[in-house]
């Protein structure tokens, strides 16, 4: 897709939208007639055509610069020769890892050793792996604090439950003391493990990325795991998630007998959420929730009849509703809504990342095992900065 044809979608969206709006404006506060519903369904449908269309045209356009080029701008790594050739650098170094060798990668800048030249991997390698893992936990992606630490003890960390507050004093009166209301718990370390099994063959051949294929199989894998047990984590043998360590909404959304939510004009608990969480949170917050919910979601209305979800027209950008960003996540509960701000939830990266490989455990098959390995843990350090609504049927 063209930048002329990118925009044509982009205009044809814009009038759609526009005819939705007068139609809802029509009808509002008074219900629809048959065809005005059945035009209302019409638009909807073609708005998200042309969402869907806009999405794949900025994808086209982007696909079409140099690959190297925009790793290096992920990356900070510079020129694309400089990217090629730490790329080619971890590639043969993975290809030369020999039993009991292991190759670790901190996020720091590290120097190769010159001297057996494999067990340090560059920069490269680890921003595409982690920048993969960012990508599959909704956590992560939508701005968790992430810090690293050399190795994995337990650190003690200062949870805040309530905030102090001031007072008006009057002359020569004492001063009223007020503190805040926090808890001390742990954040310590889980290894997250993920093995890639591929043929002699494959790591043979150099016009072949291998760096390239275990990024892509290696960074989706672990970055799952990680990201489901940060967002719904029990903390029991496992992470503690953000929906678990928030504390319940007091907002209720409760389904209408069993209708669909087209038979409502707005879910009153949805607000009242919004507004629940501080004002202090509430402008950096995020709602997350299932596929299922954000498809009822996406059919409110405010008492006006204008829709409170307003779908993206870039790729980078999110969907809103009510004005802030929605992700959407596959590990959520159907019944539950979390809103609240991500980056009170801390992500630790405990140790390097180690890249191993095994000849023998796949030797009958002439196949090379490489096992990544990464240990982390999370927690939510305010628990002032996000609620949770449970849906009733």
């Amino acid at each position: 897709m063209d930048a002329t044809t990118l925009s044509a979608n982009f205009e044809a969206r814009e009038k759609a939208n526009h005819e939705l709006r007068a139609l809802t404006d029509e009808f509002a506060g008074k219900e629809m007639t048959a065809d005005a519903r059945s035009k209302e369904g019409a638009l909807l449908d073609a708005i998200a055509d042309y969402d869907a269309r806009v999405k794949r045209g900025i994808e086209a356009v982007k696909a079409s610069e140099s690959v190297t080029n925009l790793m290096a701008g992920l990356n900070g790594t510079g020129s694309k020769r400089e990217t090629q050739d730490k790329l080619a650098e971890a590639s043969a170094q993975l290809r030369s890892l020999e039993l009991g060798q292991v190759a670790d990668y901190a996020p720091e800048t590290r120097a190769v050793d010159t001297t057996t030249g494999k067990n340090v991997i560059p920069r490269t390698l680890f921003g595409q792996l982690l920048a993969e893992a960012v990508n599959r936990s909704t956590v992560m992606r939508n701005g968790a604090s992430v810090f690293t630490t050399s190795s994995a003890e337990p650190i003690d960390m200062v949870v805040m439950t309530g905030r102090a507050s001031a007072s008006i004093t009057a002359e020569n009166a004492a001063i009223n003391e007020s503190y805040p209301t926090q808890v001390t718990r742990a954040i310590g370390a889980y290894k997250y493990a993920y093995a890639s099994v591929i043929s002699s063959e494959f790591i043979q051949d150099q016009a072949l990325d291998l760096v390239g294929f275990l990024v892509g199989d290696a960074g989706p894998a672990i970055g799952h795991g990680m990201g489901t047990h940060f967002l719904t984590g029990t903390g029991t043998n496992q992470p503690k998630g953000i929906l678990n360590a928030a504390p319940a909404a007091t907002a209720t959304y409760k389904l209408p007998n069993g209708t669909t939510i087209k038979d409502t004009n707005v879910s009153d608990g949805l607000i009242d959420l919004f507004y629940e969480l501080p004002p202090a949170y509430r402008s950096s917050a995020t709602f997350v929730t299932s596929d299922k919910t954000a498809a009822l979601m996406r059919k409110l209305k405010d008492a006006n009849g204008q829709y409170l979800w307003q779908s993206a027209l870039t790729q980078d950008a999110q969907d809103t509703f009510n004005g802030r960003p929605v992700a959407v996540d596959v590990a959520m509960p159907d019944n539950k809504v979390l809103f609240g701000d991500l980056s009170k939830y801390k992500v630790r990266l405990a140790g390097s990342l180690r890249v191993e490989r095994s000849l023998d455990a796949k030797f009958l098959n002439d196949q090379v095992v490489y096992r990544f390995i990464q240990r982390a843990d999370g927690l939510l350090v305010d628990e002032l900065s996000a609620k949770v609504l449970t849906v009733t049927p």
